[in-house]
């Protein structure tokens, strides 16, 4: 099976679902979680109104990813992190 380009995949949902918050920065990484299961980690660096994302927006995204990563023949679950520019200067 072809390797997946997960962010040529999950950056144009993120942008088109967050919008009119700006997606800065997307990091993807492949992991567990605790019960051995196969996992994406994704961080999202942002700019928002406020440093805020619409709540209703942010609940739908997994659902809006879900498709897209299937369809590129990934299985693993979307598990999100968001984090202001600031936020992520500060976290390195």
């Amino acid at each position: 099976m072809p390797e997946v380009n997960y962010l040529k995949v999950i950056t144009p949902v993120l942008k088109k679902q967050l919008a009119p918050a700006r997606v800065l920065d997307v990091r993807v990484d492949e992991a567990f979680d605790s019960d051995g299961d196969p996992i994406l980690r994704i961080q999202v660096v942002y700019e928002a109104e406020q440093d805020r994302l619409d709540p209703f927006k942010v609940v739908s995204l997994i659902r809006h990813l879900r498709g897209p990563l299937n369809e590129e023949g990934s299985e693993r679950f979307p598990v999100l992190s968001f984090m202001t520019e600031e936020e992520a200067h500060a976290a390195t």
